[in-house]
C-alpha cells in the first residue's frame, strides 16, 4: 500500500476556494466518482447520493469523525444506509399464546379475588382466606408471562449501504497503533484524480486555506485508482461495520 511517481503533469492551486474545480468535476462524473475523505460534511454526503440516484457508480471512503452524525436524518449520513426489519413468526406466535395465557390467568385472578371477598362479606367465613394462595400464585404467573412477554424479542435488523462505503475507526478511539487516514483522493470516471489537504466538507472546499492538485495523466490516474481500490478493499484497516453503523443511527426495537 502507498505509491510513488516521478515527473507527473498537473495543475496547483493553493489558497481558499480549493475546491471549485473539484466540485465542477464531480457535479460533471459521467460513470464514476470515488473519494477518500478523513472528514464529510451532510450537504456533500447528499451530493453523492444525487449522483448515484443519477446513476453515477459511487465509492467512498472516510472515517468516524462525520459531522452531524447525529444530526437530521433529512439531511446527514443515515441517507447512506437503510434499515430491513425481519420478523420472527414462531416468535411472534409464541408471543400472542402467552399473551392469551396471561389475559386467562389474570382475569381468574380476578374473579376469584371477587369471589373470595363476597364470600368474606356474605357469610363471614375466614376459611375463604385460603384463596389467597392461589390469586398470589396467579398474579406471580400473570407478572412471570408480562417479563417473558416483554424480552421475546420478534424482530431483526440487517442494513444495507446505499453504494459502496468503508468507515474506518480512528486509532484514538481504541487500543491501535495503526495509521491514521489522513489523505485526501478524490478521483472521477477513472480519468481525473486530485490530491491534497481539502477534505470533502464546506469549510475544505470553500472557505479553509488548502492546497491541491489535479491530475489527468492515464497512467498516473490508474496507479492512484488502484491505491483507492486497495484502501477500499483492505481487511487490515480497523472498520465500523454496517450493521455496527446502523445500530448506533437508528433505533431497534425488539417486540
Amino acid at each position: 500500500m502507498g505509491m510513488f511517481h516521478n515527473n507527473v503533469n498537473c495543475d496547483i492551486y493553493i489558497g481558499k476556494g480549493a475546491g471549485k474545480k473539484l466540485m465542477h468535476d464531480i457535479d460533471n462524473a459521467q460513470h464514476s466518482v470515488k473519494i477518500l475523505s478523513p472528514f464529510l460534511s451532510p450537504f456533500l454526503v447528499k451530493k453523492l447520493i444525487d449522483l448515484h440516484h443519477k446513476g453515477v457508480s459511487v465509492q467512498l471512503i472516510t472515517t468516524d469523525t462525520i459531522e452531524d452524525f447525529y444530526g437530521d436524518r433529512k439531511r446527514n449520513v443515515h441517507e447512506l444506509i437503510s434499515q430491513h426489519t425481519h420478523v420472527d413468526r414462531e416468535a411472534r406466535a409464541l408471543r400472542n399464546k402467552w399473551k392469551k395465557i396471561r389475559r386467562v390467568l389474570y382475569w381468574l385472578a380476578i374473579s376469584l379475588t371477587a369471589g373470595m371477598i363476597y364470600l368474606v362479606y356474605q357469610y363471614n367465613d375466614v376459611r375463604t382466606y385460603g384463596l389467597i394462595i392461589p390469586i398470589i400464585l396467579l398474579f406471580l404467573g400473570v407478572q412471570v408471562l408480562r417479563s417473558k412477554i416483554q424480552k421475546k424479542g420478534i424482530f431483526s435488523y440487517t442494513y444495507k449501504q446505499l453504494f459502496p462505503f468503508k468507515v474506518v475507526i480512528s486509532p484514538d478511539k481504541f487500543d491501535y497503533d495503526g495509521m491514521y487516514l489522513h489523505s485526501k483522493i478524490y478521483i472521477i470516471d477513472d480519468r481525473i484524480a486530485y490530491l491534497g489537504s481539502l477534505n470533502f466538507t464546506g469549510s475544505g472546499t470553500k472557505k479553509n486555506y488548502e492546497t491541491r492538485i489535479r491530475l489527468s495523466s492515464s497512467e498516473v490516474v490508474q496507479k492512484i485508482v488502484e491505491e483507492f481500490n486497495h484502501l477500499l478493499l483492505n481487511e487490515q484497516l480497523p472498520e465500523l461495520s454496517i450493521q455496527d453503523w446502523g445500530q448506533q443511527l437508528y433505533k431497534e426495537p425488539i417486540n
